[in-house]
């Protein structure tokens, strides 16, 4: 009786659950994120790449900046780059809140300003940075506060410019990490 009744539950249960979703449904999605972020102006869109889903905002001016970062599947890096249309110039305060990722890849994107708390409730330990647009003035004074992060490798124009957003990095909280200079191209 028992093993009659688990088969028929389990019969209704493969006719009534949900469709298997397609990789087209997946990748028409994403078309109709990035035409929704073209269109919009001043407003939060989300925008999927990858195993990455970003909430952005469009300025007037065209820079783009990110307001949270999620990580869809359990990544051991989380690499941003620009998607199509997009600029990204700045991610918002806390925006890497609840990442999982060992290592965050930011060189494909030229940030021109660090927020406050940028890292914080982050697991990241390694942050990859292209610094060749940021300046010393553009870091906040509490960037790096209550983050994990043990090294960062920073990528600028020159050992001078490297030197001096170190320094305000250290201000910012980020004395115990180990940087790294890379020759930008």
């Amino acid at each position: 009786m028992k093993r009659l009744l688990a088969a028929a539950l389990a019969a209704a249960l493969v006719l009534t659950s949900a469709p298997a979703v397609s990789h087209a449904a997946v990748t028409d999605q994403q078309t109709d994120n990035r035409t929704a972020y073209e269109k919009s102006n001043g407003e939060v869109v989300s925008v999927i790449e990858g195993d990455t889903e970003l909430s952005v905002t469009k300025a007037a001016d065209g820079t783009t900046t990110v307001t949270t970062v999620k990580d869809t599947k359990t990544t051991k890096t989380l690499k941003i780059a620009n998607a199509d249309g997009t600029n990204i110039t700045s991610f918002a305060s806390s925006a890497f809140k609840g990442t999982k990722a060992k290592t965050i890849d930011l060189t494909a994107i030229a940030l021109v300003k660090l927020n406050k708390n940028q890292f914080k409730g982050s697991k990241a330990k390694t942050v990859k940075l292209n610094a060749t647009k940021l300046t010393a003035k553009s870091i906040n004074k509490k960037a790096l506060k209550g983050s994990k992060i043990k090294k960062m490798v920073i990528t600028a124009k020159s050992k001078k410019a490297f030197k001096k957003l170190v320094k305000k990095l250290q201000k910012s909280g980020g004395k115990n990490i180990k940087y790294s200079f890379k020759k930008a191209k």
